[in-house]
């Protein structure tokens, strides 16, 4: 890697008016509050989690040696039933640009957290006068009459770390789907600094902005682009991961109140409510979208309405008053006491369980799963309730305690539905039966199929996926698919859209530290009067296949009464000329300038205008048609 004069001055620039305006402005006093939380004023915790994330990167998914095409697949939630991936997708990432963003916000809002936290305990700071001991005194010391977690290095080489690694092993694994990359994580230290220290928060906002255009300057001083079309696919924002995003911002908030609660701390309400609803709206927490069939739909009302309605309740649980939740419309300033509403909230889940029971009883779900799904859920919403109704009676509910009790049942109720869609196993028997050709590497089976039926369906009910078919639903699917059984993995590698427009794709594979690739030709002819005849060949480590051929096509236009049509071979296309329905021969397709004949046919290959197209002419010769074109990348598809 050359590092240029324009990333120097850059590096030097950044490094000089820092030091300015440190120097400047407040350099003693920033230091002083700095030491006072941070040993040696350094956030330890922050850095460690994001070189542990990009060393994932690096060496794991090989981004060392392949920077802009790591290793994804092993790394991926596909299902419970693969630890592997609900372990590692929060901190493995997609790409260069992936992982830049959400370590650019991790740099924002993590020190904010952290300093909350602290590298020393409430009551101990570096400044007071009997930690002016040398760090190593202290931990031996009075440190260590205060447990484990009163010493700074602990605190700050492994609480901090540690806790940010399993938020985002949690939002992995209640993730809805397959998940990759750290940003429930960052969402949930979002939550967690916009309780503790709201408008530092929203400052962090517009630092991750700026931390990534520093980043994208450092990276690539001058960047060139051109006016390009690009490939069919959804909008941007259908694959943004919302339902970790939100749980990860929920489990951050539940978090940040708990810390506030055990140190007998408030914050101002409508600090945090401004706070939360400038970084929802700007932080797109209010995207819930939908697809089917091609169609997506993004809910923004509702979505902006969720996020109004959440800031709310983070604003009341981190600086809400003790007051009575029914306190002001009684009149004897009292209201129900907080055992009654959990007797009652229990009873209303009861009610509800048994109304699913009851509705799966008449729609002929199998009642097996929905009882056990029921029950789960069940147990899960009952949790905040259940304090309140086992210690007895009690006083009335307040404000604060409300709010918490509905940010844990929202908490359960996003998280929740990740359950049944990661209750999924992996059959590939069959996949050979349905593509013509598959490719072997490292574990993995590579193929390209048209309308092949999925091998991936729920643990629970192994017929669903036959029964979901009888139905009339469409589980089938079209493109580069790559399975492995170990992994619980069945998926589109390559879509059918991206490879018609590109043409050669590559396939990332492998394991960790291990990278494998798989490059993926589509060639084709578009057939005069009908549809595309096309192959799909597969290359790895010089084994090449041809794992997808169309049916032939036949052209409209007839030549001398004869049909042509084309027709992908193993490794070729060939030219097949019917008459009254019997084959009268065929030929391979002639390289360009040249011809061959079936019967009293001639066929040639011309280039014209970088437009190559198959001629047929008449034993006559005195009638001459196109035949078909040569398929063409990386333009317009349809």
């Amino acid at each position: 890697m050359v590092v240029s004069p324009a990333q120097i001055a850059l590096a030097v620039t950044i490094v000089a008016v820092s030091a300015i305006v440190w120097y400047l402005e407040g350099r003693k006093q920033w230091r002083s509050r700095l030491e006072a939380r941070f040993v040696y004023g350094v956030p330890w915790g922050t850095l460690l989690t994001v070189s542990i994330v990009v060393g994932f990167y690096l060496l794991a998914q090989s981004g060392l040696r392949h920077w802009s095409e790591p290793v994804t697949f092993p790394f991926i939630t596909w299902s419970y039933f693969y630890p592997m991936g609900q372990l590692t997708a929060g901190i493995a990432h997609g790409s260069p640009g992936h992982l830049a963003s959400n370590m650019a916000a991790t740099l924002a809002f993590a020190p904010l957290v952290e300093y909350a936290w602290g590298h020393y305990p409430p009551g101990q700071s570096s400044s007071r006068p009997e930690a002016d001991a040398p760090l190593e005194a202290r931990a031996d010391g009075m440190d260590s009459d205060r447990g484990l977690l009163a010493r700074p290095w602990v605190r700050a080489l492994v609480v901090v770390p540690v806790a940010f690694l399993g938020v985002a092993v949690v939002t992995a694994v209640f993730a809805a789907g397959p998940g990759l990359g750290f940003s429930g994580a960052v969402y949930a230290i979002a939550g967690f600094a916009l309780v503790v220290f709201p408008l530092w928060a929203v400052v962090a906002v517009v630092a991750t902005g700026t931390i990534s255009t520093l980043g994208q300057a450092l990276s690539q001083p001058v960047l060139t682009a051109t006016i390009e079309p690009g490939p069919p696919g959804p909008p941007a924002w259908a694959g943004v991961g919302f339902q970790a995003h939100l749980l990860g911002f929920l489990i951050g908030v539940v978090l940040a109140v708990a810390l506030l609660r055990h140190r007998n701390q408030r914050r101002s309400l409508e600090r945090v409510f401004f706070a939360t609803v400038l970084f929802g709206i700007a932080q797109s927490l209010w995207l819930l979208v939908w697809s089917a069939d091609g169609t997506f739909v993004r809910y923004q009302a509702v979505g902006v309405s969720m996020v109004l309605t959440l800031a709310v309740l983070v604003a009341v649980a981190a600086g809400g008053s003790d007051r009575s939740l029914f306190g002001d419309l009684v009149a004897d300033g009292h209201g129900p006491s907080r055992r009654l509403l959990g007797l009652g909230w229990l009873a209303f889940i009861g009610l509800g369980a048994g109304f699913g029971l009851a509705a799966a009883a008449v729609t002929g779900l199998p009642l097996g799963p929905v009882a056990l799904g029921l029950l789960m859920v069940s147990f899960l919403l009952a949790i905040p309730a259940l304090p309140s109704v086992v210690r007895g009676p009690t006083g009335p509910l307040e404000r604060r305690q409300a709010a918490v009790a509905l940010l844990l049942v929202m908490t359960v109720l996003v998280a929740f539905p990740s359950v049944p869609l990661n209750m999924l196993a992996v059959d590939d028997t069959g996949l050979e039966d349905e593509v013509d050709a598959t490719l072997e590497v490292d574990g993995y089976t590579v193929a390209y199929g048209e309308n092949v039926t999925s091998g991936q369906g729920p643990i629970l009910e192994p017929e669903a996926i036959d029964e979901q078919a009888e139905d009339g639903l469409d589980l089938t699917q079209t493109g580069v698919i790559v399975v492995d059984e170990t992994r619980q993995l069945w998926t589109v590698g390559v879509p059918p859209e991206g490879l018609a427009y590109e043409g050669t794709e590559t396939v990332e594979l492998g394991g960790v530290g291990s990278h494998e690739q798989v490059a993926v030709e589509r060639t084709g002819w578009d057939v005069v009067g009908n549809t595309t005849a096309y192959a799909v060949d597969l290359e790895h480590d010089d084994e090449t296949i041809r794992s997808y051929a169309s049916d032939p096509v036949v052209a409209t236009a007839r030549l001398d009464g004869h049909e042509v049509a084309v027709e992908p071979t193993d490794d070729a296309f060939a030219l097949s000329v019917i008459s009254d329905g019997s084959s009268v021969g065929e030929t391979e397709i002639p390289s360009v300038n040249e011809s061959a004949t079936v019967g009293d046919l001639q066929f040639s290959t011309e280039e014209t205008d970088d437009v190559v197209k198959v001629v047929g002419t008449s034993a006559d010769g005195d009638t001459e048609v196109t035949v078909a074109t040569r398929e063409e990348y990386g333009g317009e598809w349809s």
